[in-house]
């Protein structure tokens, strides 16, 4: 096989690698994106229509100190209806795909990048030697 195209075909190699982690992490920035705005965004409580702050927002005083009244029932009521699976399960579904997204895009860009300085000392060694 002649040396150009051993040299073409490892460069797209590399070239798909790096794509594929480009990939992987752009679906794990997704499931990060949609645990943000879970829990940036307020939401509404399923019992007597209730308009829950967002979970960053929220005041925990309300939930942990109050007596009793109206916004003591608010908080407790919204602390209870929170979906807090949803956004957990989407950072741990994005861990491993940043890892494997990262270990990709970087043996790409390193392999492209060590084939390139392999040349350039190969056309330096070629030039020093006329």
């Amino acid at each position: 096989m002649h040396p150009l195209a051993v040299e073409q075909r490892f460069l797209e190699k590399a070239s798909r690698l790096r794509g594929w982690g480009a990939g992987l992490l752009v679906c794990a920035s997704l499931f990060w994106a949609y645990a943000v705005w879970q829990v940036l965004t307020p939401y509404g409580s399923t019992y007597n229509a209730v308009d829950c702050p967002a979970p960053v927002n929220s005041e925990p005083r309300d939930l942990y100190f109050g007596d009793s009244g109206r916004r003591h029932e608010e908080a407790l009521q919204c602390a209870s209806d929170r979906n807090w699976p949803a956004p957990l399960a989407a950072l741990a579904f994005s861990v491993p795909l940043s890892a494997g997204g990262a270990a990709l895009l970087t043996a790409g860009t390193v392999g492209m990048m060590l084939r390139r300085h392999d040349g350039e000392v190969r056309q330096a060694t070629a030039n020093s030697g006329r």
